[in-house]
């Protein structure tokens, strides 16, 4: 036997005895009843002798390999197939029965039984779902092959380590136009002109909606359509987005399944492939007590690869954020006036503080926005009716946890500072939103 990776394979000395080796050796004791001793004792003999006939010629024409299939990148939280691929060379059909070895902390794979034609191959696959980002090995396949009188199972081990990355939950790419998206839906339909606004170029005309700069107005179209109209511009590109993701205890706190600093990291890589896409250039910082990883901002197509290999391992820990640390060495490192997207969370007074101090060392050269992560489940318990006593001290405890987030959040717009609360259902699309608010409104 072997595989396309050179297998190493163990022969495991016991036999298994089949059902019908047990079936066969449960006929004994009637047999014995019926008749003597001495013929349920021949009969055992005989089924023995079987036994080890069937034992040692069970691998004697034995041709046959053995392969893992599987994609070597995979995404937290969504179900893929691995498929055991069998070849039979072998002048015999072959029964088999095995089971995967998966990564320690992934649930367990199920025994797949089949029979592999002769001088032909069978495929067999079950599903798995990834439970967390990182580096996993899968180990060692156990298969158990049938001998030819079928009355034993003969054991092997199949050495098959193979190595699996589990990056981001990459299902996030599917909103990869939303840009193109949002522009068409605010568009009236009107025909494309080339015209040149200040240093963006005109896109389209779209109807007038509150906030929108008065100088943007299109008085002739307007005056066609009997309603306000205004010119929408192509945004500029090249610009500096940096996301900053909070690796302290804020991030620990678990919500949806997961905890909020994985959370962060699906809303980065979707954030991160708008940019790009865009044509913008998109870094990443990941700080605790300390910069973790700085990665500067780029535009090439292999930066997103880049910030999701750099953030495979990365994981909260219980300790205070740094923010001015973190402030300091991109301040330091990138000059040019950027977005800064930070996502942390806002659980008391004094985490609060530390931040509205350093989103001093950000502006006004950059422009922070800050997402705090709020737990869904609050939402659940707010739009619950209280039915017990203690229900109503959670919703008293909540309400006043949300109203101190509110005054934080609006401290940080008195700062300058663009600021967002939402649930991880809201995290992706909403900070996309914002940031390509940002664009259309040419604040950076």
């Amino acid at each position: 036997m072997n595989s396309q990776n050179q297998t190493t394979i163990h022969k495991l000395k016991f036999p298994i005895p089949t059902i019908r080796t047990i079936w066969l050796m449960g006929l004994g004791i009637p047999l014995a009843v019926v008749m003597t001793w001495e013929w349920a004792l021949l009969l055992d003999v005989c089924i023995l002798t079987l036994c080890g006939l069937d034992y040692f010629i069970a691998l004697r024409d034995l041709k046959m390999s053995v392969q893992r299939q599987m994609p070597s990148n995979l995404s937290h939280g969504i179900p893929f197939d691995i498929r055991i691929v069998m070849t039979n060379m072998s002048t015999r059909a072959l029964p088999v029965q095995i089971r995967d070895q998966t990564p320690l902390t992934w649930e367990a794979a199920p025994v797949l039984k089949g029979v592999v034609p002769v001088k032909s191959g069978l495929e067999m696959s079950y599903g798995v779902i990834p439970p967390e980002r990182g580096i996993y090995t899968f180990g060692d396949l156990f298969m158990r092959v049938e001998g030819p009188l079928g009355f034993v199972l003969r054991s092997l081990r199949l050495e098959l380590p193979e190595e699996v990355k589990v990056y981001s939950n990459l299902e996030s790419l599917k909103y990869q136009d939303l840009a193109t998206y949002r522009r068409m839906n605010l568009s009236l339909g009107l025909r494309k002109n080339l015209w040149r606004g200040g240093d963006r170029e005109f896109d389209s005309l779209r109807e007038y909606t509150e906030g929108d700069d008065l100088r943007k107005i299109d008085w002739k179209a307007s005056a066609r359509l009997d309603r306000p109209i205004v010119r929408e511009f192509q945004p500029e590109k090249n610009q500096i987005i940096m996301i900053f993701i909070d690796a302290g205890r804020l991030m620990t706190g678990v919500t949806e399944g997961k905890s909020k600093f994985d959370h962060a990291l699906d809303a980065t890589v979707q954030l991160v492939h708008t940019a790009l896409s865009g044509g913008d250039q998109a870094g990443f910082i990941a700080f605790a007590d300390r910069v973790i990883t700085f990665i500067p901002p780029k535009r090439s197509s292999e930066q997103l690869h880049m910030i999701m290999e750099q953030a495979l391992q990365l994981g909260p820990d219980m300790v205070e954020p740094q923010y001015e640390e973190a402030f300091l060495l991109f301040r330091s490192r990138i000059r040019r006036r950027s977005l800064v997207v930070l996502f942390t969370d806002l659980l008391d007074d004094l985490t609060s503080e530390k931040l509205l101090d350093a989103i001093d060392l950000l502006r006004p050269r950059h422009l922070p926005l800050c997402v705090a992560i709020r737990e869904s489940e609050w939402d659940a318990l707010l739009n619950r009716p209280p039915s017990v006593v203690e229900e109503v001290y959670e919703r008293s405890v909540l309400q006043e946890s949300l109203q101190q987030r509110r005054k934080a959040l609006r401290n940080l717009l008195q700062k300058g500072a663009l600021a967002m609360d939402l649930p991880p259902s809201r995290l992706s699309l909403g900070t996309i939103e914002q940031y390509l608010e940002v664009k259309r409104k040419g604040l950076l």
